[in-house]
């Protein structure tokens, strides 16, 4: 697994205030294998593994954004993350004077995601940093919250030492592990940050109402859709999972068993692939193209009901509420076949995973949760077999002959393309998927 750990050397510099000043240090922050504050210093010329900064501003936005950075998902893909989003999760928010490595950190819920970037050529800073990540790095979140855990403690046990006691620092800190260590405090902050609010930011009446959301749908369940429709800047945050919930639906009593995936170990696309073979043989099926009708009677539903099936308006998730006698009404969201099937494999692979929950919802959406990873690789390998896949193109992997496996399979080209890539049979292009991308969106603008 990468590692993810701070590195310091205390000094006392400077003449700013005494947290600032006496827990100066030569900082090193190392991430996979990389320590991502390599750096140059412009004005010396000179190259260190170290940079001098004070380690309480970044300790303090540590802090600060704790709850944030453990919980709150990175927007979905193509969208540009609020400038709030950005000063929870970029390095950079620290600041305070000093120049802070180009850094993004977001959760899946699993795992911590880290992207990184040397600086730019023509960054007229101070300082110029060296390293950054290939692609992003994957640390588990116990193994993230340790590293955290143990810079903060360093740096209280570097005031204590000093006799700076009773710092904005320590307080904080002190409410945070609080929070941790009470179940229904943690359960508050954690979705109070899926909403994008900072701690205690929350209006009183809009927690109230994701409260009384979560007894409806689950808590699991409103964890993917709060980040969602939670977010401050929507105009009436959470009315829209009702308003979809309401609408009509396709009623259906799903046959695929659940509790296959929910036994599952590995990352989310291992529990996946593993899910989707699983129920492949299950069926009778293992390589086929899997027909419209398989599909939706895996589901419970009406073939011919999903082919005349169009939401009423564009919806940024798609749903399905159980209802009395295994029934769930299923809303769906896409319009065009190929997206309607590989929405139902979706479907589908969150009834393994959560069906046997009484009384969770179902839900889908364009995050990168760890929930919404597995459903887009059970889908894939469900509807496409990637030893069908190979079996079929033969090792040609040119344009026409993945179209016609595009035919054969009624899947999307990016699926293809996506399957292909992960199992290493085709050079990635430039960003599939935020996996792939050096960084998950454009900086500085």
């Amino acid at each position: 697994m990468a590692e993810f750990k701070f590195v310091h050397d205390w000094l006392t510099a400077g003449n700013d205030a005494q947290e600032y000043r006496d827990t100066m240090a030569r900082l090193e922050l190392h991430v996979a294998n990389v320590n991502l504050m390599k750096n140059e210093d412009i004005w010396s010329r000179t190259i260190t593994e170290s940079v001098l900064v004070s380690a309480y501003p970044l300790a303090m936005w540590l802090a600060s954004s704790w709850w944030r950075l453990n919980w709150e998902p990175l927007p979905a893909h193509g969208v540009h993350p609020s400038v709030d989003w950005r000063m929870a999760h970029e390095l950079g928010a620290a600041n305070h004077g000093f120049v802070w490595p180009q850094i993004i950190f977001a959760s899946d819920c699993e795992m911590m995601q880290i992207w990184a970037v040397p600086s730019g050529a023509n960054n007229n800073q101070s300082v110029r940093y060296l390293n950054g990540l290939e692609a992003p790095a994957s640390i588990t979140l116990a193994d993230f919250q340790r590293g955290v855990e143990n810079f903060i403690t360093a740096v209280l046990s570097r005031l204590n030492a000093i006799d700076c006691q009773n710092t904005m620092l320590s307080n904080l800190w002190q409410l945070i592990r609080e929070d941790r260590t009470d179940k229904e405090s943690a359960k508050y902050r954690r979705l109070e940050a899926e909403m994008g609010y900072d701690h205690d930011e929350c209006p009183e009446e809009l927690m109230n109402k994701a409260l009384a959301l979560e007894k409806k749908m689950g808590t699991a369940a409103l964890s993917e859709l709060a980040p969602v429709y939670g977010n401050p800047a929507i105009q009436t945050p959470l009315a829209a999972i009702e308003e979809i919930a309401e609408s009509r639906g396709l009623i259906g009593v799903p046959t695929a068993t659940p509790c296959v995936a929910s036994t599952l170990q590995g990352a989310p696309w291992q529990r996946a692939v593993a899910a989707a073979g699983a129920l492949r043989r299950t069926i009778g099926n293992p390589k086929d193209m899997i027909d419209n009708a398989n599909l939706c009677e895996l589901l419970g539903i009406s073939a011919s009901e999903v082919e005349q099936w169009s939401p009423v308006k564009r919806n940024d998730a798609a749903i399905a509420v159980p209802e009395s006698g295994n029934r769930f009404k299923f809303i769906p969201r896409k319009k065009h076949p190929i997206a309607k099937r590989f929405e139902l494999a979706r479907f589908i692979g969150d009834y393994l995973l959560t069906g046997h929950i009484n009384g969770e919802w179902l839900t889908s959406t364009d995050l990168s949760t760890s929930r919404q990873k597995y459903q887009k690789a059970f889908a894939a390998e469900f509807l496409c077999p990637i030893a069908a896949l190979r079996e079929f193109l033969q090792d040609d992997y040119s344009e026409s002959a993945i179209e016609d496996a595009v035919d054969h399979f009624q899947v999307s080209p990016m699926t293809v393309d996506s399957l292909l890539v992960n199992n290493r049979l085709i050079p990635s292009p430039s960003m599939l998927d935020y996996a792939g991308a050096r960084l998950p969106y454009q900086l500085n603008i």
